[in-house]
């Protein structure tokens, strides 16, 4: 987004009514990447469910070999593909395992098709019954079959091998359910996560459920015959968990799950072009910060074509008054000052920047209506040293711009819309705000469709791909570009987090 605007800006501050659109060179041999996701998935599909018009649910259980139980009464969605109900992908890691629980539930969690058990009374009436062997031996989906036969309102739950609790016979209670992990003074609210829930009964006998949560709330529903419940989710290195009695299981009742972590701090970024060849470094970017945890220096290194390396090409200084971010001073290897940044505040946010770059100066005011610091609007009033000025104007909604939109008074115009992940952008945590904003949204982007008035860029990205730590934070994105007239892949490049 911020390289996008900058080049309309740079447009305005030219007195041009394009953006530059140099021809990309395309190769028509060069095929997009592959996927970097070398996770591996298990893929169910039941052939003998019949279509039933609403939405289905599997619940799942699976071993090891061993009879170690890695997935406990999951329950995922099943959906009609290409003529058989399939579940959706459960994440496995690559062995040996055995499916030993498959029932088909409703929305109200009640039994309509189940994979009767080995040594049950059904499972003499299919070939297969489970425990059915499962073996994960690569990256991507595996794909395997289960056998189930309809449940009748007068079957019972013992004559397939499970538990009443199981088919969903006893009285069971709605919740709903909501995650959020504050890492520092951030809070990421709504999160999704494996919820395992586990009730406990006086005699010591247990039901567990593990749920995956959606972002936002999640509606799941637990048997009331059970004396107490306990709902955990372990996410990000912390776990979030809360115990309720069955008294405490009034209608409706909301579960809020949250719990706090402190942040990571970025340190290094490392940015490579992908070529036949492998990877070649082009540029590094690294982050150091005071005593009080604020940025002190961030210090820039870029590939040259006369020099071997990565050389010193800018460093910026951040000063502070009191609190708060008061001026970037730039300069280039040598010490020698070219620029700064500077800001004034209202109400604890940025109310205008100004820039100077080479003495050449542009002011910004920023108006803002939001609701708390997630959603609604923030529009900047731009006015360069030519005169010429730009509005840009940014939706923001959970803590992203997810829209935007820039018109300039020469007449070029652009707009876009973003889609982002549920992970932490450490680029948000680093308190470096630069006049076009671009480090405000907490989570990572993913998507992105952008149109344009008086021109059109020659490159575009159209695919990130993310491998995250278990902190939640990024380690390392695969960003894909293409032409933007050819639609054609064009080039790839990587990028590599450090924390401490």
């Amino acid at each position: 987004m911020k390289q996008k605007i900058q080049s309309l800006a740079l447009a305005v501050l030219t007195t041009l009514t394009v953006i530059s659109c140099k021809k990309a060179t395309v190769d028509p041999n060069l095929q997009p990447p592959p996927s970097v996701d070398q996770s591996s998935y298990l893929q169910l599909a039941a052939p003998g469910i019949q279509t039933t018009g609403t939405q289905l649910y599997a619940l799942v259980s699976i071993n090891t070999e061993s009879g170690q139980e890695v997935v406990s009464n999951k329950k995922v969605s099943l959906d009609y593909i290409q003529g058989v109900y399939k579940t959706d992908k459960i994440g496995l890691q690559r062995g040996n395992f055995v499916l030993s629980k498959f029932i088909v539930v409703n929305n109200k969690d009640t039994a309509v098709f189940a994979a009767p058990k080995s040594n049950s009374e059904k499972a003499l009436l299919v070939s297969t019954p489970v425990s059915v062997p499962v073996t994960i031996a690569q990256s991507g989906v595996h794909a395997a079959s289960v056998q189930v036969l309809q449940v009748s309102s007068t079957d019972a739950a013992a004559s397939f091998g499970y538990t009443s609790d199981d088919f969903g016979r006893n009285e069971f209670a709605d919740l709903t359910v909501t995650l959020s992990i504050s890492v520092g003074e951030v809070v990421y609210d709504s999160l999704p996560g494996k919820l395992i829930v586990e009730a406990t009964s006086s005699n010591g006998t247990h039901w567990i459920r593990e749920i995956e949560l959606l972002a936002g709330q999640t509606q799941i529903r637990v048997p009331k015959t059970y004396e107490s419940y306990q709902f955990s989710i372990a996410k990000w290195n912390v776990i979030a968990q809360k115990t309720l009695s069955r008294a405490e299981l009034t209608p409706n009742k909301q579960v809020a799950l949250s719990t706090t972590r402190q942040p990571k701090q970025l340190v290094e970024e490392q940015v490579f072009l992908e070529n036949g060849s492998g990877l070649v470094p082009d540029s590094r970017t690294e982050y150091y910060y005071t005593a009080q945890n604020r940025l002190s220096d961030i210090k820039f290194y870029q590939r040259s074509l006369q020099i071997s390396g990565l050389q010193l090409t800018q460093v910026y200084r951040f000063l502070y008054n009191g609190n708060q971010l008061d001026t970037i001073k730039r300069s280039g290897p040598d010490n020698t000052v070219n620029g700064y940044t500077s800001f004034t505040y209202s109400n604890g946010r940025i109310a205008t920047a100004r820039n100077n770059s080479y003495d050449q100066q542009t002011i910004v005011a920023f108006d803002y209506s939001l609701q708390g610091n997630s959603s609604g609007n923030i529009t900047g009033n731009y006015v360069f040293h030519n005169g010429n000025s730009m509005q840009y104007k940014m939706t923001f909604r959970n803590g992203n711009n997810v829209q935007d939109e820039a018109m300039s008074s020469t007449g070029g115009s652009e707009s876009g819309t973003y889609t982002y992940d549920s992970y932490i952008n450490p680029k948000y945590q680093l308190g470096y705000p630069d006049i076009f904003l671009s480090n405000n949204s907490r989570n990572n982007q993913l998507s992105e469709q952008k149109s344009y008035a008086g021109g059109f860029p020659s490159v575009m990205p159209y695919k990130f791909e993310y491998i995250y730590n278990a902190d939640g934070y990024p380690e390392e994105v695969y960003i894909s570009y293409k032409g933007y007239t050819s639609q054609q892949h064009l080039y790839r490049i990587k990028k590599v987090y450090r924390y401490q």
